[in-house]
């Protein structure tokens, strides 16, 4: 009996060593008696040889096993490692067997699910459903599956088409009004299969979507190459010379990557095409939506609306396109105040230029008063070669007393401005100097659309247009001259000078005319500067300096000179 034991207990301590699991051998006093080679990890962290005696916490999870004959079960920590121990007694030898399992991998498998916002579950290879995580629970519901149950079709043919492959299998399922994509992955070292799934809802929804969207849809992935384009976007991919899966134009490109933010927005001209685009980057999905809009046929109206507003007044054109004012036949009296200039001696300036020069040099005076006329609000009415015609109070208004006071502010702003365009005109050896003599005149006028039925006029008409012209031919050289209408509704916020009386055809009593001079103390802009003598002229505007540092600079060396 004694040679059968013996027998038995080499063949017990030689078995082990064969095992790559962890196995040991205890007393029954807890001293170590053997450990194999897997258990190396285990030893060096309980710092215990051979002969050594465990520790006391180690000593209480091993007695139990000896104590009540009962196997013992519970897990250690070792570094990165987990392992399961199984503690057994061994009657006939008085000692303790450990036999251990590296389940490392398996607690973070049954952890990581659950820190998972995708659907993760978990089937054994006969297909029973024993894991499912927190983002699964639609899924599971649709098919009321459950833990310990097999799970119904079309889980179980995936789960069965797995294990006869040893292969992942990919496929899409359906679960009330989503769309999931699942990647079923054999895990053969624990006998199980993971099921993987993403929502692909959103997504199929964008592949679907387009197709009935008339205006062009393209879709491109991250590193800009084409996905997908609807039927709409036929003209834009065969003028790129593209195609599916192969990249998109360089300046195409750097758009995109300017697409840093939502909706961000261009234009294009393609072909002989122009679109709007607006392109939407999907972070999620690790793609660029782009949908199109073809704005050929506005763009040409565009461009023509635009030719045809440089022959209105911009209040005229506003009003026409607004519908404020009907295209017809049409017209009404107003009380307006009525603006006439002309260059003084511009006939013989004119003899005496080239016809390029003197288009150049008209064009830029007209600009420069034309510029002003709109600042101030007023309506240009129209060009007579050097004169000009404007009035206030239609159609828009500020009412009678602002309209005329804003006219002759105007006509003084023309003034200032005659200097610095002075110094282009004398430039090209212009010899004369550029005055202009101003006629200003309130009344109530016919103002309207006047013509025949195929060609309109937005226009003035009336005695009051004839005095303000009557006014201006009347004017001095540079004289601002208004009648007695406009100075008694102007002189608290102007200055003006009687001059003398007029004779007017059409009127049976003289006009009163009047000087102006400047703004009274009140209106007077504290902040500009305007004084010109025969070899100095200074005009400080400050809304219109940028530069100021180098002002100073000019100025300071001006005074200098001036000292000397």
């Amino acid at each position: 009996m004694k040679k059968n034991n013996r027998e038995l207990l080499k063949i017990l301590e030689k078995f082990p060593d064969e095992n790559p699991n962890p196995v040991m051998r205890f007393s029954g006093d807890g001293t170590l008696l053997y450990s194999n080679k897997g258990s190396e990890r285990i030893i060096t962290a309980w710092d215990i040889s051979l002969g050594d005696r465990a520790a006391t916490d180690i000593i209480d999870k091993l007695m139990p096993a000896k104590n009540d004959r009962t196997e013992q079960n519970f897990e250690i920590s070792v570094i990165e490692q987990t392992f399961l121990l199984k503690a057994v007694y061994v009657e006939e030898l008085d000692c303790i067997n450990v036999y251990g399992s590296d389940i490392t991998a398996r607690k973070v498998i049954n952890k990581f699910p659950d820190q998972n916002p995708n659907p993760v579950m978990r089937v054994s290879k006969e297909g029973v459903l024993d894991y499912y995580n927190n983002a699964s629970t639609r899924i599971v519901n649709h098919f009321k599956m459950g833990t310990g149950k097999i799970v119904p079709e079309p889980l179980i043919e995936l789960v069965g088409k797995t294990v006869l492959t040893g292969k992942m299998t990919r496929s899409e399922i359906a679960a009330e009004h989503n769309t999931y994509s699942i990647d079923l992955i054999p895990v053969d070292q624990f006998g199980f299969i993971i099921i993987y799934a993403t929502d692909i809802t959103a997504h199929k929804v964008v592949d679907k979507f387009p197709d009935e969207n008339p205006n062009p849809v393209m879709r491109f992935t991250n590193q800009f190459q084409l996905q997908y384009y609807n039927e709409a976007s036929d003209y834009i991919i065969e003028s790129w010379g593209t195609q599916l899966n192969h990249q998109i134009p360089d300046d195409m490109v750097s758009e995109l990557k300017n697409a840093t933010r939502n909706n961000y927005r261009l234009e294009k001209i393609i072909g002989n095409r122009t679109y709007y685009f607006s392109i939407v980057e999907i972070p999620e999905f690790d793609f660029f939506l782009m949908y199109g809009t073809d704005v050929t046929e506005s763009k040409a109206k565009e461009m023509i609306l635009g030719k045809l507003s440089k022959y209105f007044s911009p209040q005229v054109y506003d009003s026409i396109f607004t519908g404020e004012l009907d295209v017809n036949i049409n017209t009404t009296r107003k009380n307006l105040t009525i603006f006439f200039s002309d260059i003084k001696g511009f006939t013989t300036i004119t003899e005496k230029l080239e016809p390029e020069t003197l288009t150049e040099l008209i064009t830029d005076y007209l600009t420069e008063m034309t510029n002003i006329a709109i600042d101030h609000g007023g309506t240009v009415d129209k060009y007579i070669g050097d004169a000009i015609m404007i009035f206030f109070g239609d159609p828009t208004t500020k009412g009678v007393k602002d309209d005329a006071v804003t006219c002759v502010r105007m006509a003084m702003k023309m003034k200032e401005r005659l200097r610095s365009i002075r110094r282009k005109w004398r430039s090209f050896g212009i010899a004369e100097g550029l005055d202009i003599r101003v006629g200003i005149h309130t009344d109530v006028c016919t103002v309207g659309n006047f013509g025949s039925e195929d060609r309109l006029d937005y226009t003035v008409l009336g005695n009051g247009v004839n005095l303000a012209s009557r006014l201006e031919s009347a004017a001095k050289t540079n004289e601002i001259l208004i009648s007695e209408n406009t100075y008694n509704i102007i002189n608290k916020e102007i200055k003006c000078e009687y001059i003398d009386e007029i004779i007017v055809k059409g009127r049976s009593h003289p006009v009163k005319t009047f000087q102006v001079k400047d703004l009274t103390p009140n209106e007077t802009e504290s902040n500009d500067l305007n004084y010109e003598t025969d070899g100095f002229s200074v005009i400080l505007d400050e809304k219109k300096i940028k530069n100021k540092n180098e002002i100073i600079d000019h100025l300071e060396k001006s005074l200098d000179h001036l000292k000397k």
